[in-house]
Order: structure tokens, then C-alpha cells, then sequence
């Protein structure tokens, strides 16, 4: 009789347990899964409105400054604001909830925004500073890059908006 009592006390605590870590283990992948789709929100605003502004920019360069209106020093410094990759900035640790891909191409998504950010400063300083004076090429390499730029932006915003394939379908194609 007791060693049916202690059995019982056992299966009950083990199944207890198991219940618990299982519980547990839900709550953390349902928890991953808010965090990640709130991260793919805020990434995928923060990405929008640089497209916006690369749209922006890009116009005012090819309208202003290709057609001599205005200095290219002018426009050069007024690329992006201070707050424009806060999202980024902030949370690039977070960066792992997207898949390999993904996480890649946004990676050098921002990689190449900074390179932009570096050129554009280049530029306008040796505009500024006399010694050099950029030439129409080096506007036109510019402007080429920004416009790359834009489109990888475009399509990283169709691939941020898309919906990841479910965890069925993910299982499903390593069988393949």
C-alpha cells in the first residue's frame, strides 16, 4: 500500500514537472513570437520612411542640385536626420528573430545607409572646403548609388511585409 502511495506521489510529481516545463516552454515561443512580429513592425515603419526620404532626396538632388540651382553642399549634409535609423540604432541586438535571410539583407540594408550617410558627408565637405570641387561624375555616382539604395529599400519592404512561412511548412521543406 505505501509503495503504490509513493508510485503515486512520484508520477504525479514527474507529470507535474512536465507540465510545467512544457507550459513554460509555450509561453517563451509565444512570447518570441510577439516580439518578433512587433520587431518586424517597427523595422519594417523605420524602413518605409527612409524609402520616403531617399524618394525625397533623390528628387532634390536630380532636380537641384545635376542643374547647378543650388550647391551640392547644401543638399549633401540635409541627407538623413539623427532620428531616422532610431529603430535600428536601438535595437540591433534584436535582429536575430528574423530568419538568416532576412536578417542579412537588412543588416546590409543599414550597412549601405551608413556608407551613403559617409559619402554624402565626403562629398559636401570637399564641396565646401574649396580644394576640390566635385565633378559631374562623382554627382552621377551618387545619385546612382542613392537610387540602388532606394530600390533595395523597396524590395526589403516587400520582403519585411510578406508573412514568414508557419512552422509546418518550415519542418516540411527540410524533409525535401
Amino acid at each position: 500500500m505505501q509503495s503504490t502511495l509513493y508510485a503515486t506521489i512520484f508520477v504525479s510529481a514527474a507529470m507535474s514537472g512536465a507540465m510545467g516545463y512544457l507550459t513554460s516552454r509555450l509561453s517563451q515561443r509565444s512570447q518570441t513570437l510577439i516580439d518578433r512580429q512587433t520587431y518586424r513592425g517597427a523595422i519594417l515603419a523605420e524602413i518605409r520612411g527612409l524609402h520616403g526620404r531617399l524618394l525625397e532626396y533623390e528628387a532634390a538632388f536630380a532636380e537641384r542640385v545635376m542643374t547647378g540651382q543650388i550647391s551640392s553642399a547644401q543638399v549633401l549634409k540635409v541627407l538623413l536626420q539623427a532620428g531616422d535609423t532610431v529603430v535600428f540604432n536601438n535595437h540591433a541586438s534584436s535582429i536575430g528573430l528574423f530568419d538568416r535571410r532576412t536578417a542579412l539583407r537588412v543588416v546590409r540594408f543599414y550597412a549601405a545607409i551608413r556608407s551613403l550617410q559617409g559619402r554624402a558627408l565626403v562629398l559636401a565637405e570637399t564641396a565646401q572646403g574649396g580644394g576640390y570641387n566635385a565633378d559631374n561624375a562623382d554627382m552621377q555616382r551618387h545619385l546612382e548609388f542613392v537610387r540602388r539604395l532606394r530600390r533595395r529599400a523597396h524590395v526589403l519592404i516587400r520582403r519585411l511585409r510578406r508573412r514568414p512561412p508557419g512552422r509546418l511548412a518550415v519542418r516540411l521543406s527540410w524533409l525535401r
